[in-house]
């Protein structure tokens, strides 16, 4: 199962903290040395503007070789947190290009601002009122175009929610390739693909992979609310909230800028939840640090998502909707979170938790999805488009199911839609949970004339896999043939905000919209799909 997550990496925490212990050149004067105490300080507070303001004092009044040398390490920091990768980079080479090869070792950071600000992808800009969107890859500016209704509607809900609102344009960077985004992020390439890291809050910027790399999307909307909760936890908290409660705090609130009710517990995690209690083998909040994208895979980082997502839910539950706002307030004064817990429970952080558990026990959660596969990510040369769906069947574990599956695409593509149908049938006796082979049934019996079966199929299936892409493009045909353009538009919605590269759905929108008269709406949609027909074209000569 493809899952997403966000971390904060330890290289910041340590280099800064070298830093900071690194020895004052007695040369330095008390101006220059109290701006640069204060720009580092923002940079660990996430307080920018601040650290800027100081460090520009400080390189202009910079006046002995040591001074100059401090004042252009930070400076190359501030302007790599704001993402001014041109300067950040020209700053960190006025001190690597006089360095033995052994002291550039030591100033490990300004190595990787200097690597990291070279090979940067080149971006183009789509701005809204409180966010600079960046992408690389032309069809990515899609996700630029729909990510603007996202992230505003992130930043007034969830904004609500924490009471907490940037007074910068929050930067946000959409990565057209694995490379340029584990070397932009830190994370190794196997983390990625191990634990199914898309997305990723640091550098005071968040961080995404482009839903194209994947081959059927991934729930990159619910992506950016995450991360930019993680962005707001760092601001209100000045940097002082431990790995698992970021996480518990940005699981809880992903859904919120398109639901009110926020429900971390879905069928999936219920499942998962209820297997680790029943084994006695929950990850334990020290195993979290430094990075749920560390853990040894895809099931014990989902698991820690769910443990951590349920924590902070039973915290809202059962002190209130300001909980969250106490505790980080809290955090921001203590920088102990089991002390900010007492302040906001009343409880030790040991009978808090206990608290938790047992409360968690008491839901009687049952494996609503027994035999579940939990997977990493498969990236995709496919540009997120519809094709040939035979790199799908390696997703297929029972070789018979993959067989009997095969034959049914073979099939279908040659228009025998209800011999394709007993075959998918056939398929789904040997793997009876797999979502992939019974949305190709559903679309092989909607095709065939059987809405209704195929309605039968999804349905169920739906409450228990929400990110699968293929559910919603199948509802949205049969919803616009049965003449429902509202359950029509709302299933197609809900596809673009998985993989928004299939020109089917922005035809069936257009389609959908001049029915109703509404222009305006039709020629957004249009100015999209033209976006993907232009770019297949040019790819096409």
């Amino acid at each position: 199962m493809i899952f997403f997550k966000t971390n904060i990496s330890k290289i910041t925490v340590i280099l800064l903290a070298a830093f900071f212990l690194t020895p004052v050149a007695r040369a330095d004067s008390p101006d220059v040395t109290d701006l640069l105490t204060t720009a580092e300080l923002g940079i660990k507070k996430w307080n920018i503007s601040e650290a800027s303001e100081a460090v520009d004092k400080a390189v202009e009044i910079a006046s002995t070789d040591d001074e100059k040398r401090r004042a252009y390490y930070v400076k190359s920091m501030v302007e790599f947190h704001k993402g001014n990768y041109a300067e950040a980079r020209e700053y960190a080479q006025k001190i690597l290009s006089t360095e033995s090869e052994e002291e550039k070792e030591q100033n490990g950071f300004l190595e990787f601002i200097s690597e990291v600000s070279e090979k940067i992808p080149d971006f183009k800009e789509e701005k809204s009122e409180n966010f600079i969107i960046r992408y690389a890859h032309p069809k990515d500016r899609i996700i630029a175009e729909y990510g603007k209704e996202v992230l505003e509607k992130s930043r007034y809900e969830i904004g609500l929610d924490l009471e907490a609102y940037p007074e910068e344009p929050v930067i946000v960077e959409i990565y057209p390739d694995l490379e340029s985004f584990t070397l932009a992020s830190t994370l190794p390439p196997e983390n990625v693909e191990t634990t199914g890291v898309v997305g990723i809050c640091k550098f005071n910027r968040i961080m995404v992979l482009s839903p194209r790399l994947l081959p059927k999307g991934y729930p990159w909307a619910d992506t950016l609310a995450h991360e930019y909760t993680h962005y707001l936890v760092f601001l209100k908290s000045e940097n002082t909230v431990p790995v698992w409660l970021h996480e518990g705090i940005a699981k809880f609130q992903e859904e919120r800028w398109r639901e009110r009710k926020r429900n971390v517990l879905s069928p999936f995690y219920e499942t998962i939840l209820s297997q680790a209690l029943g084994n006695d083998n929950l990850v334990p909040i020290e195993k979290m640090y430094p990075s749920l994208a560390m853990l040894d895979s895809a099931r014990e980082a989902q698991l820690a998502f769910a443990q951590a997502g349920t924590n902070v839910s039973y915290l809202v539950d059962k002190w209130g909707d300001d909980a969250l706002v106490k505790l980080l307030d809290s955090m921001k004064s203590t920088d102990d979170f089991k002390e900010s817990i007492k302040d906001v429970t009343g409880m030790d952080f040991d009978t808090y938790y206990a608290s938790w558990l047992k409360d968690l026990k008491g839901k009687g959660l049952e494996e609503r999805m027994p035999g579940v596969k939990v997977k990493g990510i498969r990236i995709s040369n496919n540009s997120g488009e519809e094709g040939d769906e035979s790199e799908d069947l390696v997703e297929i574990d029972d070789g018979k199911a993959r067989d009997h599956t095969r034959l049914g695409d073979l099939l279908k593509s040659r228009g025998r839609l209800r011999s394709a149908t007993y075959e998918y049938g056939k398929a789904l006796e040997h793997d009876p949970g797999s979502p992939l082979i019974s949305t190709r049934l559903a679309s092989a019996l909607y095709g065939s004339g059987s809405p209704e079966k195929a309605l039968g199929i999804l349905d169920p299936l739906l409450k228990l896999y929400p990110d699968t892409i293929d559910i919603y493009t199948i509802l949205g045909r049969i919803y616009a043939g049965k003449g429902n353009t509202a359950k029509a538009e709302e299933s197609y919605r809900k596809a673009l905000f998985i993989n928004p590269f299939d020109p089917e759905t922005h035809a069936a929108l257009i389609s959908l919209y001049e029915k109703d008269g509404r222009t305006d709406e039709a020629d957004e949609e249009r100015k999209i799909l033209n976006i993907l027909i232009s770019e297949d074209n040019t790819n096409d000569k």
